[in-house]
């Protein structure tokens, strides 16, 4: 078994098919389904479950997963090790990000990482907070914005900005007493026709414990996993919805939504940049992960994204 191999079976894990991975890889398939074969018989297990939806690993092949991605990133650290400071990051680096997030931040990136180190390919993907962090812990993203740090073990997070939950809704509706642009109680903001998400999705349990706090319940007209699609039913005028101001703010801008500010208790969300200490970082994604500092604190100075700074100062330890 050796380097290509692993590179191979990780593309293939990751894209889901031979045929993708053959893709990426531009490399005929047939030699991808060669190579395959070839690990599993020399490790005596499959790795693979193959169907009609795809390729998924066996319990052995995640195990080789994981070891295969170490094994690759710290491969790619000898080389920038190796090379030194002085030699300009390359290769691709993965960050995962939340939908409302990406929204701000995806684009503002890239153009900075091509302008700044041009070797770099960045790949992004999009997903709620909870999946990016699950892919961060399992190598399938390097770096990662993620809402909760809960469990911290084995990541190193760095507090970025914090945002403000707000309430809004279709100027036609006429629930909320207070004028557009003050506030409601989280009491008040309960007993109306609410779009939110399931439970078990960050910001509806965040929601929901603030809720308890104040003794209110929180009964949702309509439960929809999408921000996008939760800002589509409300600008419907089917209900009101609660979601970060700078989710919002452009459609408030724009006299689609009338917002509110929420307060006894006020709502607010921590955003942090996260990666996992317990593999190498590669030059590449300490770069990006030094360029995304900087551009989601910019993004707040320069108030396109509605926040306030984080509290972990200007150089977290990602720039040791």
């Amino acid at each position: 078994m050796d380097l290509r191999q692993l590179r191979y079976f990780t593309a293939i894990v990751e894209q889901g098919s031979f045929s993708k991975a053959a893709t990426k890889l531009r490399v005929a398939q047939p030699a991808l389904s060669q190579h395959l074969r070839h690990m599993e018989d020399e490790l005596g297990v499959p790795l693979l479950h193959r169907g009609t939806r795809g390729v998924i690993p066996t319990e052995a092949g995640e195990r080789l997963l994981a070891r295969a991605r170490s094994i690759l990133a710290e491969f790619a650290e000898l080389r920038d090790s190796v090379r030194g400071v002085s030699a300009a990051p390359g290769g691709e680096v993965r960050i995962g990000l939340p939908g409302t997030v990406s929204e701000q931040f995806s684009v503002p990136l890239i153009e900075a990482a091509r302008e700044r180190y041009p070797a770099v390919r960045i790949r992004i993907a999009e997903a709620m907070s909870g999946f990016v962090l699950d892919w961060l812990r399992r190598g399938e993203v390097d770096l990662a914005v993620i809402y909760s740090t809960s469990d911290p073990k084995g990541l190193g997070i760095h507090h970025v900005l914090t945002e403000e939950l707000c309430l809004f809704g279709a100027p036609s509706l006429n629930a909320v007493a207070a004028p557009a642009g003050g506030t409601v109680s989280l009491t008040e903001a309960a007993g109306l026709d609410l779009i939110l998400p399931g439970q078990g999705h960050g910001l509806r349990d965040q929601i929901d414990e603030a809720a308890l706090g104040v003794h209110a319940t929180i009964n949702p007209a309509i439960e929809i996993e999408s921000y996008s699609q939760i800002k589509r039913l409300a600008e419907r005028g089917l209900g009101y919805g609660i979601l970060p101001r700078m989710a919002v703010s452009a459609q408030a801008r724009a006299g689609i939504f009338q917002t509110w500010g929420i307060d006894r208790p006020a709502l607010h969300r921590k955003v942090y940049l996260a990666y996992s200490t317990e593999r190498p970082m590669p030059a590449a994604a300490r770069a990006i992960g030094q360029l995304s500092w900087e551009i989601l604190r910019g993004l707040v100075a320069d108030e396109t994204w509605t926040a306030t700074l984080g509290e972990d100062g200007d150089r977290p330890a990602l720039y040791g």
